[in-house]
């Protein structure tokens, strides 16, 4: 494992984590005129993985911590907190305080399917499962 990138551990770790029990992390989505806003509320106590993105955007911590993996390194982020993702990042994140995080993408797009496919890189393992992550969120009310 030692002559994987850090990108095939992410998958690896992937991997492992989706054969567990998922929970749902409720999303919020907010448009202005060239800005879209996504806001998550994930618990204390739950990893994280996020897609890779595509794009250049800003990340806003508004409440909470945790133990963020960012290009290999870990290191605690605790809100307030504000920084800059460059295209090809992809986050792993260890809960500690319940948070909420958002993402802001300069676009006027507003189709969320769109914004899907013009935002993020999903994973092949993301991909392989993706049909029983849909039914989950169908399960639980809709796709977020």
């Amino acid at each position: 494992m030692n002559d994987m990138t850090t990108m095939d551990k992410i998958e690896h770790l992937e991997g492992a984590l989706i054969m567990l029990p998922q929970i749902d992390l409720p999303l919020a989505h907010y448009f202005a005129p060239g800005v879209y806003y996504r806001e998550i509320f994930m618990p204390a106590g739950v990893f994280v993985i996020g897609h890779q993105h595509k794009t250049e955007h800003f990340n806003i911590v508004l409440t909470g911590s945790a133990s963020v993996m960012i290009d290999g390194k870990v290191e605690v982020i605790t809100a307030p907190c504000t920084f800059k993702s460059l295209p090809g990042v992809r986050k792993i994140l260890y809960i500690h305080e319940d948070m909420r995080w958002a993402t802001i993408h300069p676009t006027d797009v507003q189709d969320l399917g769109e914004l899907e496919e013009l935002l993020i890189i999903k994973s092949d393992t993301y991909k392989e499962h993706e049909p029983e992550i849909r039914k989950f969120q169908l399960y639980l009310g809709g796709l977020n």
